[in-house]
């Protein structure tokens, strides 16, 4: 009797923890053709859209004319919710940036800066299956391209890597994403 109320207890108690747990099953996964090259997510823009930033740059030498260029980052839906029960991200997790020029001065506009056209779209996977280092980083040539090879090691990864707040992601820069992080721990 008394292994049959355990059983049942740890039954009951395994069924809870996987309810509660948070569910990537049916998350846009990353795709990929000839070996590494990423495949261009489709749809980014119904996903949560985690951030903002104008003007932020790794360089020293900032914009010499207007505030800088605008970034949107975008997150899988599951991503976000994964995060925001854990503090960390699932295997799978996909962030989109777009990247847009200002604009200002433009029909009725006389003060202020919008977002003008994209210039680049980049994307950062976390598949430590396909990728040594757990997280790779992507050019689509602002859409141009339909797949894409990582950036080296050295070109984005390590700067990530000693720079992002949470498992080399600029979290730091994503309001949305901090608050889910406090929230978490």
């Amino acid at each position: 009797m008394f292994v049959t109320r355990s059983a049942l207890a740890l039954s009951f108690t395994l069924a809870l923890a996987a309810q509660d747990a948070p569910s990537t099953k049916t998350m846009t996964q990353p795709r990929y053709v000839e070996g590494k090259e990423l495949v261009q997510p489709a749809d980014y823009r119904t996903w949560v859209f985690v951030g903002a930033s104008i003007g932020l740059s790794y360089s020293e030498s900032g914009s010499s004319t207007g505030p800088g260029r605008f970034h949107h980052v975008y997150i899988q839906p599951e991503a976000y919710r994964y995060f925001a029960r854990t503090g960390r991200f699932p295997e799978g997790t996909i962030l989109v940036m777009e990247v847009h020029e200002p604009e200002q001065k433009v029909s009725i506009n006389r003060q202020g800066y919008f977002e003008g056209e994209r210039r680049a779209l980049e994307v950062a996977v976390k598949d430590g299956e396909t990728f040594e280092e757990g997280w790779a980083y992507f050019d689509f040539a602002n859409g141009a391209k339909k797949s894409a090879r990582a950036f080296a090691k050295e070109m984005c990864f390590s700067c990530h890597r000693q720079h992002g707040a949470d498992d080399n992601v600029f979290t730091q820069f994503y309001p949305v994403l901090r608050g889910l992080k406090k929230k978490a721990n």
